[in-house]
């Protein structure tokens, strides 16, 4: 449900709006006919593509004027304006929700937010109830697959549903402690080229083996559907460097994006697999690059973000430019609509292929900063060229004359009343609470454990709660905290970088400014954990506001403090409260169930971890965390076994493989050596896995293999930490060379 704000709109009489108010609806209806005259002729029909391919692609935080159909004279998007040269480009396509879960997950729905109930990228889980374009092609006798380009859209969100393939496999981490979130575009085409081939093959390669019936279908005969997720405009702007010459970051993205998406497109019709194939492309959000203050996208819901480009294409479709405002919601049931599939009635969306109502009303969203940051709720509409932001200091923005949204007529009303504005801020309040009023859905909570909250930091996105609720005011209007969202951007990427002295004071110039911000509290206190200041951390902590001190959030972090400067106890009652308040916080239940451990309750902690399981067996975390539990028991049997189970989950997980070779060392030295080998290569600068690694080896068979480990011991370790073992290791290596009758290599 939309959250309550202090400000609340009157509730609509059972007779409809207030006479100003049905005024005003006339004249913009009266406008929009004058300026569509008769309707037009939908630029496909129902049907055209019954039994063809579908190829949806979404390009992750793609700016409309970036593409050169949309009028960018930059050459990056070849591959789209081709697309678009072709088919169908419709000028005005809005996302619903400038955020990637969320936005998916109405292209997947035909539903608004409200009613999927998926809000912002790390609180949600899509219903299994609600039926989506997979479900729908899967039913009509599709093979379908996904092919995902970030942690974002992991299966764990729910839109995997439907998909006999729903790739969402990451590249293994290569660096110490850090887990990848995304993978280049290149990758994801090729898994994606190579399903679709094999998918269209499969059929005729059974059809020709000896025996075979010859009612056995042709290649053709099942078609596919296949969703390509391709999220390298995403921030930070990392390109390869062949597509960063004489480019801004940000854009060489897209020309690397939209090279990936040509080669796709050329593999595929070299093999004939589009010759019947309808192409939908599309962006979830855009970017704002500054404009009105944001360096990226989730805050606001100006058009930077939230208009994309939309682009039909395929077979038998002419070239066409749509004028009418259309949204991601109509994408589901136009697909289902051209391939003859029957869609749920109740859809938010409308088939394009069918004549669009005129006057049509398009809901959107930017929530993330009230769910996350106790900020105003944004909600908004737009209608008849009109948009509305619907905030506690709400805004009118008249899109055709003011495309950039510079000029705030709501604002200007106050200093100089005007009666035409005024009936429309009015009129638009009214459509934006009808269209709240049809009905919301609570989407389940996603089980995040600590990895996925590392993957999705990683890429951004910082969950958090917003506490205590309290009456929302003029202060907390996003516009009025922009600069101090930055702020808090940049100190998080301080971090991330290692400048934490920065980030810490960062963090601490935003707390005085916003005491009650709980998620650069919380982040200062991680910084500070991190250097080894926990008891600081705690003392941080502790001062919030009082009307923030029972958070889940403060109280987890509080834990995790206390934890690291031994207070067990004290650590326990404070992520009890945690748990006990968000029980489906796997991050907090692995965190309790560490210090149960260590205080020698091992039955609560395995009963904690085992009921974690039994809602999610593919959290790699738990299982970590249950195989630490159980070292701690000395039960390095259960310990090796739960340590399995999480690196065949995640086989990235350095620490899993570390932990892996620690319960198999006494009784296992080869299967030791495996484990501590893998977990070398995700984390090449932990010296004391690469002294252990070193000096197992230098134990085995084969000593000599020992080398590599022990002399980048004794080269790189830190000698104030670690004299003792560069002393050991130097012998070992002295004693491995003379075996071998080769000159010890000089020390360092």
């Amino acid at each position: 449900m939309r959250p309550k704000a202090t400000r609340r709109r009157k509730k609509l009489k059972r007779d409809g709006r207030n006479r100003a108010a049905r005024a005003a609806a006339a004249v913009v209806v009266a406008a929009a006919m004058l300026r569509c005259g008769r309707a037009p002729q939908p630029p496909l029909s129902s049907g055209q593509f019954r039994g063809a391919n579908v190829l949806l692609v979404t390009i992750d935080t793609l700016r409309r004027d970036r593409v050169g159909a949309y009028g960018n004279p930059n050459g990056l998007t070849p591959t789209l304006d081709k697309l678009a040269a072709a088919g169908v480009r419709f000028d005005q396509a809005f996302s619903h929700a400038p955020m990637t879960l969320p936005a998916h997950t109405s292209i997947l729905t035909g539903l608004t937010p409200p009613r999927h109930g998926v809000r912002n990228n790390s609180g949600f889980r899509l219903d299994a109830s609600v039926p989506t374009l997979a479900t729908i092609l899967k039913s009509a006798g599709y093979r379908t697959g996904a092919f995902i380009g970030a942690f974002v859209l992991d299966a764990r969100f729910g839109l995997n549903r439907g998909f006999d393939r729903y790739d969402d496999r990451l590249p293994i981490a290569r660096t110490a402690s850090f887990h990848f979130a995304e993978r280049r575009a290149g990758e994801v085409v090729q898994a994606a080229g190579d399903w679709i081939l094999a998918s269209s093959q499969e059929p005729a390669a059974r059809s020709q083996q000896p025996g075979a019936s010859s009612q056995q279908p042709a290649a053709s005969s099942q078609p596919w559907f296949a969703w390509v997720h391709l999220f390298d405009p995403h921030a930070p702007y990392d390109a390869p460097p062949e597509y960063r010459a004489g480019r801004a970051p940000y854009d060489a993205e897209i020309a690397y994006a939209d090279a990936m998406l040509g080669r796709l497109l050329d593999r595929l019709r070299a093999a004939h697999a589009l010759d019947r194939t309808l192409i939908v492309v599309t962006a979830d959000h855009g970017e704002s690059l500054g404009e009105h203050g944001e360096t990226t996208h989730g805050l606001f819901a100006y058009d930077a973000t939230i208009r994309v480009p939309l682009i039909i294409s395929g077979g038998p479709i002419h070239r066409a430019v749509v004028p009418d405002p259309v949204a991601h919601v109509d994408i589901a049931p136009t697909i289902a609509d051209a391939i003859a599939a029957a869609a749920p009635a109740d859809l938010d969306g409308r088939s394009v292929a069918r004549t669009l109502p005129a006057g049509r009303s398009l809901y959107f969203e930017a929530l993330d900063a009230y769910l996350t940051k106790r900020w105003a709720p944004l909600v908004g509409v737009v209608q008849n060229g009109w948009k509305y932001i619907d905030l506690p200091e709400p805004e009118l923005y008249n899109l055709s004359r003011d495309p950039g949204e510079t000029t705030n007529l709501a604002a200007t009303v106050r200093l100089k009343p005007d009666p035409t504005v005024s009936r429309r801020v009015e009129a638009l309040r009214q459509v934006l609470g009808q269209l709240e009023s049809e009905g919301t859905r609570t989407a389940p909570a996603a089980r995040v454990d600590a990895a996925a909250a590392a993957r999705l930091r990683s890429l951004g996105y910082v969950g958090g709660d917003a506490g205590h609720r309290r009456a929302i005011t003029d202060a907390d209007d996003p516009k009025r905290l922009v600069a101090l969202n930055e702020r808090f951007n940049s100190a998080l990427t301080a971090f991330t970088e290692g400048r934490s002295a920065e980030a810490l004071s960062a963090f601490e110039s935003v707390l005085r400014e916003r005491p009650d911000f709980i998620t650069a509290r919380t982040s200062a206190a991680t910084v500070l954990i991190s250097a080894g200041r926990p008891g600081d951390a705690v003392a941080l902590l502790r001062a919030s506001p009082p009307e923030t001190a029972a958070s889940p959030e403060l109280l987890a972090k509080l834990g995790a403090a206390l934890r690291e400067a031994g207070d067990l106890r004290g650590a326990a009652v404070a992520l009890e409260r945690a748990s006990s308040a968000r029980p489906q916080d796997l991050e907090v239940s692995g965190d309790l169930a560490v210090v149960y451990a260590r205080l020698g309750r091992f039955d609560d902690a395995r009963a904690l971890l085992r009921d974690a399981l039994r809602a999610d067996e593919t959290s790699a975390t738990t299982w970590y965390n249950l195989g630490l539990v159980e070292l701690e028991r000395r039960d390095t049997d259960a310990a090796a076994d739960a340590l399995r189970h999480a690196v065949a989950v995640d086989p990235s997980y350095g620490d899993a493989w570390q932990a892996l070779g620690a319960a198999l060392v006494r009784r296992d030295a080869s299967g030791a050596m495996d484990a501590w080998m893998h977990a070398e290569r995700l984390q090449p600068a932990d010296y004391d896995l690469l002294f252990n690694l070193g000096m197992i080896l230098a134990d085995s068979t084969h000593p000599a293999d020992a080398l590599p480990y022990l002399e980048r011991f004794v080269r790189d370790a830190p000698r104030d930490r670690y004299q003792r073992d560069i002393a050991r290791v130097d012998a070992a290596i002295r004693r491995i060379r003379s075996a071998a009758g080769s000159p010890a290599a000089p020390r360092r």
